[in-house]
């Protein structure tokens, strides 16, 4: 009788350290919170070169330069402050933002991505 409980009080024992370990592991938790800087850098990435820069896009590989980032990067902000650029980078920041809304929350995380990228990848 005494070996069963003491095997009782072990189990209950190791069972409340495990769910302490499993609830600090941090891989499932209340809420999306922020993105990483990281997750960010790798987005802005990815639609830079998917909707951006490619052979059927508006900018052709080898044209994003320091200088086209920083002209791109200010129409980038211009529109997602709701103004109009009037230069060549129109047709990228629509590109990016597909046939949706320019001022839809979806376009507008896009655009917030593609500029952390640009900033981040040319030291702008």
């Amino acid at each position: 009788m005494k070996k069963f409980v003491l095997a009782a009080i072990v189990l209950a024992a190791g069972v409340g350290v495990f769910q302490l370990w499993v609830a600090a592991s941090g891989s499932i938790g209340p809420g999306s919170g922020k993105v990483s800087p990281r997750a960010a850098y790798s987005k802005g990435k990815a639609l830079t070169f998917d909707l951006l820069v490619c052979d059927s896009c508006p900018l052709k590989k080898g044209e994003l330069d320091r200088d086209r980032a920083r002209s791109l990067t200010a129409s980038l902000v211009a529109v997602y402050n709701g103004k109009k650029t009037g230069s060549q980078d129109d047709e990228a920041v629509a590109a990016l933002c597909g046939k949706g809304d320019v001022q839809g929350e979806e376009c507008k995380t896009r655009m917030e991505v593609v500029h952390y990228f640009l900033t981040r990848r040319f030291k702008l």
